[in-house]
């Protein structure tokens, strides 16, 4: 599963079809550094000092990080990380929000559909059709938490998410809050994994809080 995928799953509410509130402390800066995660992973960019790549134009094999990537490539000049960052989250918001969306309903995990708010509104409705992933999911972070079992790279990279959207507060109880700050921060700085996908882990939760402090972007 994509670390993009995963994020959005923590983000909903699957009792209520909808969106925690929580969700919406940089949501969307998250997700963009998500999608850019998956890319770097997939070595398909790379970061260097806080520049933000594309090494590799062929395809992923995958129809939607293709469009994500075809985002970052259109770019005739290369960017800061949090030029990025802030670009898919504001001028590409719907985008590649809708990718996620449309990929875990193509899997059968997720549908996804507008209802009436009050008679009046239109929202989406979130309807898991497989609720298991979601469940895996989570019992997978409570593990590395809880457990003290080490996550792979992709869910940490996921942790380190949740960490800045403050989300982990829904999947932890609150007896082990500062236990899961600690441990995330300790597996990023010292975790057995590639050096470079942890620098890729610091360099992009940097570039979302830079993004989020900062104002609009520069579009050239």
């Amino acid at each position: 599963m994509l670390i993009c995928e995963s994020y959005l799953l923590i983000t909903l509410d699957e009792s209520k079809g909808k969106k925690y509130l929580r969700a919406g402390i940089a949501k969307d800066e998250c997700f963009a550094g998500a999608w850019i995660m998956d890319l770097i992973l997939r070595r398909k960019a790379s970061i260097e000092g806080k520049k933000l790549s594309v090494i590799d134009t062929n395809s992923t094999g995958d129809k939607y990080l293709d469009e994500v990537l075809s985002i970052l490539n259109d770019s005739k000049m290369t960017h800061k990380t949090r030029y990025w960052i802030r670009i898919l989250s504001s001028q590409h918001k719907i985008t590649v929000y809708d990718l996620i969306l449309k990929r875990l309903e193509s899997q059968g995990v997720l549908k996804f559909e507008k209802e009436s708010f009050l008679k009046i509104f239109k929202r989406w409705g979130y309807f898991f059709l497989q609720p298991e992933v979601k469940q895996s999911l989570v019992e997978q972070i409570r593990n590395v938490i809880i457990n003290n079992l080490d996550p792979d790279i992709n869910l940490l990279c996921l942790l380190s998410l949740l960490k800045i959207s403050r989300l982990i507060k829904v999947y932890i109880p609150k007896e082990y809050r500062k236990v899961a700050k600690y441990r995330i921060n300790e597996l990023i700085r010292f975790g057995k994994y590639d050096p470079k996908h942890l620098e890729m882990i610091v360099s992009i939760r940097k570039a979302i809080k830079d993004a989020l402090s900062g104002g609009a972007p520069y579009i050239p």
